[in-house]
């Protein structure tokens, strides 16, 4: 059977991503950015070479830059092609690039030069970066979210994250890479590589996998770390029904040690508390800063919780909450807020 030479975005989505064997031929640095979500990168140009051929574009013409990009692929065909012959998947291979052109076009014709079935998304990833954003800004009423709210070091995550596979979760935190505080980005290796882009591409891959219905999702701010949840998503989340967490301090002074790690990370969470001193003084900074030389790690999360967090807190906290959970470990927590979404989730 002969497989077409394109293959629209739209095709993909409704099949389903899974269906196909998604390869992104754009540069490394592209591909970090973002994605389509499932898709693996084997780049026809990598960063080096792709900045080559755009400096030659701008300063000598499209054609000279399509000249440098062969010259620039040629030795390395033999490998590149290598590359996909060496993948198993029998899916549907469909590579893509940037709009879905020269770069997936060149490389289509080559991988079929060499025996192989192989198809290419009309429009490439751009295509799919609109579709994100339309996503967001049409964002779909059968959507509905249930709010975790709690102060700092009242187990949310920890809760939420028991709670996937029995319950629809948006884990905006896991996406975000980032624990939503000052300190959030402490033992989070891949914050470094978050953006904007894949930050909502992530969001929109969940959404998309597990279709419209209610959704747990935790109380946060509109921005978490270094990106923002989009206006629409964020306002539904707001509208949702609100759960409080109330949880006694010593319990939540243990969980926030173990959770940040402070035997394992000073360095990094000193350099977080240097930055909270236009918030909280240079004497209260000077006062935690020993605290954590002294490795008094609950003495430090004491203070920093009352005279941090905790007053933030409570200038977010619902007015009316529609519920109230307490406990003080986090199974039981686990629980409460697992009877509430049964009793609110009809689907």
């Amino acid at each position: 059977m002969s497989v077409s030479e394109t293959i629209s975005l739209s095709h993909i989505i409704e099949r389903g991503l899974e269906h196909f064997n998604l390869i992104d031929v754009r540069s490394e640095g592209e591909f970090a950015e973002d994605a389509i979500p499932t898709a693996a990168n084997i780049p026809l140009l990598n960063n080096e070479e792709r900045a080559k051929v755009g400096t030659c574009y701008v300063q000598t013409g499209p054609r000279e830059a399509r000249l440098l990009g062969v010259d620039l692929v040629s030795p390395k065909l033999p490998q590149l092609i290598r590359h996909f012959l060496e993948i198993k998947d029998r899916r549907l291979m469909v590579i893509y690039c940037w709009r879905g052109g020269l770069r997936s076009g060149s490389t289509s014709g080559l991988l079929k030069l060499a025996g192989l079935d192989v198809s290419r998304i009309e429009g490439g990833y751009k295509y799919f970066r609109n579709h994100v954003n339309l996503f967001f800004q049409n964002f779909s009423p059968d959507y509905s979210f249930i709010n975790l709210y709690g102060p700092t070091g009242c187990g949310k995550t920890a809760i939420l994250r028991l709670l996937e596979g029995s319950a629809r979760v948006l884990d905006l935190e896991k996406a975000a890479a980032h624990k939503g505080s000052n300190f959030g980005d402490v033992d989070e290796p891949e914050y470094k590589n978050v953006t904007q882009k894949n930050f909502e591409s992530k969001i929109w891959y969940k959404l998309y996998k597990e279709k419209e219905g209610v959704y747990l999702v935790e109380g946060e701010s509109m921005k978490i770390g270094k990106v923002s949840v989009p206006k629409n998503l964020f306002n539904r989340m707001r509208g949702g029904i609100s759960v409080v967490a109330d949880v006694p301090l010593d319990a939540r002074i243990r969980f926030t040690v173990d959770n940040y790690k402070p035997e394992l990370y000073k360095d990094e969470i000193l350099r977080s508390l240097l930055r909270l001193k236009i918030h909280i003084g240079n004497a209260k900074v000077a006062e935690l800063a020993k605290l954590l030389d002294a490795k008094d790690y609950e003495s430090f999360t004491k203070i920093l919780l009352e005279s941090y967090y905790d007053p933030l807190y409570m200038r977010s906290i619902p007015e009316r909450p529609d519920y109230i959970i307490r406990y003080e470990d986090i199974e039981e927590g686990k629980k409460q807020l697992e009877q509430i979404y049964n009793q609110n989730n009809h689907t």
